[in-house]
């Protein structure tokens, strides 16, 4: 949004659109003329992408909060499902599908958003003039461009799929987001803005792939941190851009190209790792999810929080999605805002004996509903936010597979790889060749709800399936809500008895439904007059 992403283009102090030189900011013809502070405007685009601001719009200061990687993007990314709940109303708007061109998730979304990518515009400009000027080597630009240039198009994709009609429609031709690659920090530089259009889908997957190929290029197999004792997550690295590009392929529905990109993180036939950055499937669900800031050989890239900096206790994942009960009585003093849904607990294809169950999932203790335990420290907020695991990578290749038919005994392999670590007995297992085609496409979607339950990848795969007349919700699932009395009760949970659910509360939303997309922002059309008139259809 034009009023509040661009106010701060290095993430050093916040100004008026207008006050190009802010007393409280170095300028950045200071910033890109020392080697130190060069690195520090980078690691200033990473900060924006873990906590950039939070306005509540309602006149009042604009507080931290984990827009958009910080948590946000998790939380919503859930509760614009079916397999979480809403238990405090914290996420209501979008929870009900009631999300209006002023609600303030969906502004703070876009604005965080645009805000990330402004910032890695500005100091892009600013790498490039360094090197041009011998302050830092050429090598070094090309690093630093490649982790902006994935952070900017990871922001553009959590645009694209919240507020444009997934791919696979129409074969991208619908209208996109604004893809800006241009720093916005001159007075001709924000008219310029103002007066950008939408695209179409197909530019902006174009562009955040062309953003990705370079990165992958560029961008080093690991990371390291001065001290630290294993390679860090939490900057990009060409495993993180091949991951994401395998993701954008896999919206576009782009099977085989998927592939291709999977086959460069992906070795072996039961057992898999992976040949550039070392990554692998950690032996149970609960080791891939160690606590706080611990890390394992199954995170690609995460978000960094710590005791010192992190969204909150109303933006952290732990504060989200953990147990508000007390440590005495089994909780870590979440605040159990969002819970696993009765509806995803009973799913049939949740078996009895699953391991998530027990390891990853505890009656919160004082909310009558069942909350996740991947994240573990609320006191201090650290948990890191999993952007991209390892386990995301093998089941995308095995839906990829599964689609082109090409290979079905691999995409099986793949799907056990990730299952068989949390379902251990036999006869819940699938045996070699006994899933295929359509039967084994099913099956990995239903695994990716399980797996990926509290870190905000359900609506990406709403998104991306809703136009598939096989495979899709057909739009948002109706929904059971923890406000509405009798909706979500410990009784309600049960191993595969449907039976013991209630009618959902919460209807669900046609693909065809204005309702399925968010809209562009009030504050952003109030600015820009052609994206006024390019406002999805109903708001």
């Amino acid at each position: 949004m034009l009023a509040l992403a661009f106010v701060a283009t290095l993430g050093l102090g916040a100004c008026d659109v207008t006050d190009l030189s802010p007393r409280n900011q170095l300028s950045e013809t200071a910033i890109f003329t020392d080697p130190a502070r060069v690195a520090l405007a980078v690691n200033g685009v990473y900060n924006a992408a873990q906590s950039g601001f939070y306005d509540p719009l309602n006149g009042t200061a604009l507080a931290v909060r984990g827009y958009p990687f910080g948590a946000a993007s998790m939380a919503l990314g859930d509760a614009r499902g079916e397999d979480v709940s809403d238990m405090a109303g914290f996420f209501g708007l979008v929870f009900q599908n009631q999300i209006t061109p002023a609600a303030p998730n969906l502004v703070n979304i876009w604005s965080n958003c645009y805000s990330v990518i402004n910032q890695a515009n500005v100091t892009i400009a600013g790498v490039r003039q360094a090197a041009a000027s011998g302050i830092i080597s050429a090598a070094d630009a090309a690093v630093y461009e490649g982790e902006l240039r994935f952070l900017r198009a990871l922001s553009h994709h959590e645009l694209v799929i919240n507020f444009s009609r997934p791919y696979t429609d129409n074969n991208g031709s619908n209208p996109g987001v604004p893809y800006r690659d241009v720093p916005v920090n001159t007075i001709a530089g924000v008219e310029a803005a103002r007066s950008q259009g939408r695209g179409t889908v197909a530019e902006v997957y174009t562009k955040m792939l062309a953003d990705l190929d370079f990165a992958e290029t560029n961008l080093p197999n690991t990371r390291t941190i001065t001290g630290a004792t294993s390679p860090s997550v939490t900057r990009a690295t060409k495993g993180a851009a091949i991951a994401l590009k395998q993701r954008l392929r896999l919206h576009q529905g782009e099977w085989a190209l998927a592939v291709t990109e999977g086959n460069k993180l992906i070795t072996g036939t039961t057992t898999f790792t992976s040949p550039i950055g070392g990554y692998a499937l950690a032996a149970t669900q609960r080791a891939a999810f160690p606590g706080g800031t611990a890390v394992s050989a199954e995170n690609i890239f995460s978000v960094e929080n710590s005791a010192q900096d992190n969204p909150g206790v109303n933006g952290a994942v732990a504060n989200v999605f953990g147990s508000s009960a007390t440590p005495a009585n089994g909780g870590i003093n979440g605040r159990a805002l969002l819970a696993v849904s009765p509806g995803l607990y009973n799913a049939p294809f949740f078996t009895c004996n699953d391991l998530r169950r027990t390891q990853m999932m505890q009656q919160d203790g004082v909310r009558t509903a069942y909350v996740l335990r991947k994240y573990t420290d609320a006191a201090t907020s650290s948990d890191f936010a999993p952007i991209i695991r390892y386990a995301e990578v093998i089941l995308n290749q095995a839906e990829a597979l599964a689609r082109t038919g090409t290979n079905n005994t691999l995409a099986l392999s793949l799907l056990n790889a990730v299952r068989n670590r949390s379902v251990t007995t036999a006869a819940d297992q699938y045996a070699p060749g006994s899933l295929a085609g359509a039967a084994l496409v099913r099956a990995i979607l239903n695994e990716r709800r399980i797996e990926f339950v509290g870190e905000g990848k359900r609506w990406g795969d709403i998104s991306r399936l809703s136009p598939d007349a096989t495979f899709g919700p057909g739009g948002v699932p109706a929904k059971y809500n923890g406000q509405v009395s009798g909706q979500v009760t410990l009784a309600r949970y049960a191993c595969n008895n449907p039976g013991a659910l209630a009618t959902p509360s919460v209807s669900a939303v046609p693909y065809s439904n204005f309702l399925f997309l968010w809209p562009i922002p009030a504050i952003e059309v109030a600015n820009n007059p052609v994206l006024a008139a390019q406002q999805n259809p109903g708001y």
